[in-house]
């Protein structure tokens, strides 16, 4: 009696470590892009409080509001004479304040008729800076190119509460830090001021940024991020110093973001990238790569949009796909429809005969390879390998079952030119994986040792050796860099 013939089994590698991490396949979800094109840069970005989160962009003359549902503009704020800046929501949603290049800062009514309520001029120099108090609804702080920020109570806005007037350049941002009465600037003389309006208009505290200072986020009522030249500085109020720093970007950095849900911050440069620092460590946890400069970027409060403003002009919006929200703890009715799927399903048939199928099942169809190495035809089995578009998989499965087999030789004997390219061609490719280095090797040793005299009479085969050569010491010098970075890993972990 005889048995059926033993089908190849297919080579699985050892798999490599994970490539990425989970923050990263976090925001690697944000896949779905638009992309819009403003008539000129996108200054600024800001998400409403309020479900849905719409976010107002600010750029050239106008504010257009995109609906967090469409990604359409719904609304558009374009009664400014000059380039408008800062276009910032309430906390509660139901006003928006922005100023623009004459000084002249607005308040609309931002839910239906976009009606505009208040007018105030600060000043004839540009204000840049627009903020609303984050709990006290009439108060708000502006910063102009007169060098001076003000703070206004919007119900009587003839004149400022206080105005600060400590600073020796431009002031292009400006904040409340939470949960406290301070407020903070930061100005292109390069230093950052804590002002105390109950105290007065002098600040109560500086710290050199040594670069103008872009943005400013607080993040608890002792710490804040700041934004100057090429990098990040982290800042302890309380102690009144430098906690951390971070220069990964090759530009200026123009704009801080709070990511939301403890992802960390966002950072966006002039060099066209944006990253996501840890809070913590502050380390740099993903990134994206735009064609142009950053000017502004920003999280809706839901996660659920990634909003970057260019200086070209260009608005990208990347949304994550949701995920069905299930209630827990409350039992769900199934339809009838639902019984009728499942009725029976739990009868075996305990009160009938069993009838056990004595056919033999069908066996799968043979693979060309397969049928090449049933047959002893080991030359065309080895061509069989290098079809165009076959995976990896099935070509390693070939080679080590050639090699099992001993006929490594066999089928290489009678080879020309043409047929020893795609071997060669795939070796260079597959030379890259530590997984198929050892087989890679043994086939190219024997080619050589066959077909060294040939090799050096073809160009493209002597082409495709010389690169082999050449990548395998580019490995090998890795390899050894690798060894020495372990070798320090080790002495620091040891310590």
């Amino acid at each position: 009696m005889s048995s059926n013939k033993q089908r190849v089994a297919v080579v699985k590698n050892p798999v490599l470590p994970a490539q990425t991490t989970p923050e990263q396949r976090y925001w690697r979800g944000y896949t779905n892009t638009q992309i819009v094109k403003e008539h000129n840069a996108v200054s600024h970005i800001c998400f409403n409080p309020i479900a849905p989160h719409d976010f107002a962009i600010t750029s050239s003359t106008r504010i257009q509001v995109f609906s967090s549902r469409t990604r359409e503009v719904t609304k558009s704020f374009s009664r400014f004479k000059d380039t408008v800046y800062s276009g910032e929501y309430r906390y509660d949603g139901k006003l928006l304040v922005a100023g623009d290049a004459s000084g002249l800062v607005q308040i609309f009514d931002a839910i239906k008729q976009r009606t505009l309520l208040v007018t105030i001029r600060p000043s004839t120099h540009p204000t840049q800076v627009t903020k609303f108090h984050p709990t006290i609804s009439t108060n708000l702080l502006t910063a102009s190119d007169d060098r001076i920020a003000r703070l206004f109570d919007i119900s009587n806005a003839e004149n400022p509460i206080i105005t600060f007037d400590d600073h020796e350049d431009y002031i292009r941002t400006a904040n409340f830090i939470p949960s406290s009465n301070l407020i903070t600037t930061g100005c292109y003389d390069g230093f950052i001021r804590i002002f105390d309006a109950r105290v007065g208009s002098d600040p109560v505290a500086k710290f050199k940024q040594n670069s103008p200072v872009e943005d400013i986020l607080p993040l608890t009522p002792t710490s804040m991020v700041s934004a100057g030249g090429p990098s990040i500085k982290i800042w302890d109020m309380a102690a009144g110093k430098l906690v951390n720093e971070r220069s990964n970007f090759q530009k200026t950095v123009t704009c801080l973001a709070n990511a939301g849900d403890d992802r960390g911050i966002l950072a966006g440069s002039l060099d066209g990238h944006v990253k996501v620092f840890d809070s913590v460590n502050w380390d740099v946890k993903f990134g994206w790569k735009f064609g142009g400069g950053v000017l502004s970027c920003g999280v809706s409060p839901d996660s659920k949009h990634f909003v970057a403003g260019l200086t070209s002009g260009l608005l990208s919006i990347r949304t994550r796909k949701t995920e069905a929200k299930v209630k827990q703890g409350v039992k769900q009715v199934k339809s009838n429809a639902f019984k009728k799927m499942l009725r029976g399903a739990e009868y075996h048939g305990e009160e009938e005969h069993r009838i056990v199928s004595d056919k033999p099942k069908p066996t799968r169809k043979l693979k060309t390879y397969e049928k090449h190495l049933n047959g002893f035809r080991w030359s065309e089995a080895l061509d069989s390998a290098f079809i165009p578009g076959m995976a990896k998989e099935i070509t390693v499965t070939v080679l080590e079952e050639l090699k099992k087999r001993g006929k490594v030789r066999a089928s290489l004997y009678g080879r020309d030119e043409t047929s020893l390219e795609p071997i060669l061609t795939w070796s260079l490719k597959a030379v890259e994986d530590v997984r198929s280095v050892n087989i890679v090797a043994d086939w190219v040793a024997v080619i050589i040792e066959l077909y060294g005299g040939m090799i050096e009479k073809a160009p493209v085969l002597e082409e495709l050796i010389l690169t082999l050569r050449k990548k395998i010491s580019q490995e090998v010098e890795k390899a050894r860099e690798a060894q020495k970075i372990e070798g320090m890993l080790q002495l620091l972990t040891a310590n």
